[in-house]
């Protein structure tokens, strides 16, 4: 792997500033360095590619939308895996189960994900950014 990064990969936060600010961010070593990095690394390209699809979609969203809860099919999956996991686990003791189950740990993880994007949105972009969006794809920004 090229690239003078530790085990030979981009940092995570350089990929985040990366993400995040694009275009914006000064031509340093460190950031030159990491655009030839990803160039033949796939495991840091596909990470960079991941980052900037959850930068569009929290830049996608405007501080007045409204925050839905799941369809009622998630629910019942939900429901169902709990009930799947108390018939399979060992009733000897309670202490061998974790206390909250993985899919309900999972769902409040993305619960948690969306409610931080969107006071990423609100406090720290600020109100002048719910004026910009992502372009689509195939549409050219151009700075005058």
């Amino acid at each position: 792997m090229s690239g003078p990064h530790e085990h030979g990969h981009v940092p995570p936060d350089v990929l985040a500033a990366i993400a995040l600010d694009g275009f914006r961010l000064t031509r340093s070593r460190e950031i030159v360095a990491a655009e030839e990095h990803m160039v033949v690394c796939v495991q840091c390209s596909t990470a960079l590619a991941d980052l900037l699809r959850a930068v569009a979609a929290g830049r996608g969203t405007r501080p007045d939308d409204a925050v839905t809860g799941p369809p009622a099919r998630v629910w019942t999956a939900v429901a169902e895996r709990m009930r799947e996991q108390a018939a399979l686990a060992p009733h000897s003791s309670a202490a061998q189960r974790p206390a909250v189950p993985f899919a309900l740990r999972l769902l409040a993880g993305v619960a948690c994900v969306v409610v931080l994007a969107r006071l990423w949105r609100r406090f720290v972009c600020g109100p002048a950014s719910a004026a910009t969006s992502v372009p689509e794809e195939g549409v050219r920004r151009t700075v005058d």
